[in-house]
């Protein structure tokens, strides 16, 4: 199985590179011979590297040993970058062979001077489509690089009010600070976590909400950043629920129930350790000035059939008043559609994060678009139905490509009235 995997890879980064370099060989031409050789050597190097990754990516099915953690997040990440650039260019190479071949049928059929004439014209335009498919691959390369450079790190503060029906009068007011989808296994260092802390801390939070995916693949990527985590404090607590990538489902194997369970069981101890309420189907209650508010925590429940489905909202209700306002924690947003909305009209307010708003889009007054809107419904920001209201968070972290572009890091402020 994995060697039908290494091999169908190798086949598509062959493919798909030898392609390409056809339209690259005819662009450098007329460089200077080390130039010209310098290039080649990049270009080659990168598809070695990108075989060698096939080789890496295996081993971690086989024997469960990931890759160095900045192979995995920048090297990786890098050779997603080239990956893509290359397939966006290859389309117009298609397009441009394609036109090309039709135009010679053309020419075979037509022996006229007038179409010979014609095809010259068409032919140079057909160069020049050639041409445009390296400025196709220029443009996604050095956007894509600049999110990882530029804005993986560019924590944004993300003010919202809430208006809660019924709200009683002593939470009036009550500023919550969300974050979500931290993802540590991405971090190479604290020192980015440190610089989100500190801008959370500025907004003095009374309550915090984490939304889930401490992690990427396992417990243990959380280890190293316990010290600097801990101090992410409110007086009124933080709580916190897990995501689809907490539970170590993306690491062990189907049968391997006692993995599982080893990772779910430290999971706890993490978030114990961090000092964070890990809310799993159950709910805290908020008491002052002899008023309440409910805060109920969910396991994780995506639509979607390859995420998990363990979340149990009525198990969380257990205990709740039916006068509690109720807040709820629930990892992916699709779970406020498919269950919040028909079934539980008493919930309030859904919290959300899990799309990281595909880490790619654009966010300017009036507009909003990622390509994230194709598969979920409610990706990015507040949204209202029926007098109740999701806020999905963007993410703290990446997964996968570590960068952003126009969909930057997210430290929701939340003011409920």
């Amino acid at each position: 199985m994995y060697l039908k995997f290494i091999l169908t890879g190798i086949v598509i980064i062959l493919t798909i590179d030898i392609y390409y370099y056809r339209a690259l060989k005819g662009s450098i031409e007329k460089l200077s011979s080390p130039v010209k050789k310098v290039l080649k050597l990049f270009y080659w190097f990168f598809t070695l590297l990108s075989i060698a990754f096939m080789f890496f990516a295996a081993s971690f099915f086989i024997d469960q040993t990931p890759p160095p953690k900045f192979a995995r997040t920048y090297i990786m990440g890098v050779l997603l970058i080239v990956a893509l650039s290359k397939l966006i260019g290859s389309v117009f190479l298609v397009i441009h062979d394609i036109i090309k071949s039709i135009s010679w049928l053309i020419k075979k059929s037509f022996k006229s001077k007038a179409a010979s004439n014609k095809n010259i014209n068409n032919i140079s335009r057909i160069e020049f489509l050639k041409k445009t498919a390296l400025v196709a691959s220029i443009i996604p390369f050095s956007t894509l690089m600049f999110g990882v450079l530029k804005s993986a790190f560019d924590y944004t503060i993300h003010k919202q009010k809430l208006k809660i029906p019924n709200l009683p009068s002593a939470f009036k007011g009550l500023k919550i600070v969300q974050i979500s989808d931290i993802h540590t296994g991405s971090f190479i260092s604290t020192e980015p976590l440190e610089k989100a802390i500190k801008l959370l801390k500025e907004q003095k939070p009374d309550i915090i909400f984490f939304t889930g995916d401490l992690v990427n693949d396992i417990t243990e990527e959380a280890l190293p950043f316990i010290e600097t985590l801990k101090s992410i404090t409110a007086p009124l607590g933080v709580f916190s629920i897990l995501g689809n990538h907490d539970y170590g489902d993306y690491f062990y194997k189907k049968e391997d129930l006692e993995g599982k369970k080893h990772n779910y069981q430290l999971m706890q101890a993490v978030h114990k350790k961090l000092g964070w309420k890990l809310l799993l189907n159950e709910n805290h209650i908020i008491q002052k000035d002899n008023e309440r508010l409910a805060i109920l925590g969910v396991e994780n429940w995506g639509s979607e059939l390859r995420f998990p489905k363990y979340g149990d909202i009525n198990k969380a209700k257990d205990g709740c008043l039916d006068t509690d306002v109720k807040l709820l924690l629930s990892h992916d947003p699709s779970h406020w559609d498919a269950h919040v909305l028909p079934n539980h009209p008493d919930i309030a307010a859904t919290f959300s994060g899990h799309t990281h708003g595909m880490q790619f889009g654009i966010e300017i007054p009036g507009f909003k678009w990622s390509p994230s809107q194709y598969i979920y419904k409610n990706w990015a920001g507040l949204y209202e139905q029926n007098s109740q209201q999701l806020y999905v968070n963007r993410g703290l972290g990446f997964l996968g490509y570590p960068g952003r572009v126009g969909i930057l890091p997210e430290i929701t402020v939340i003011e409920l009235a």
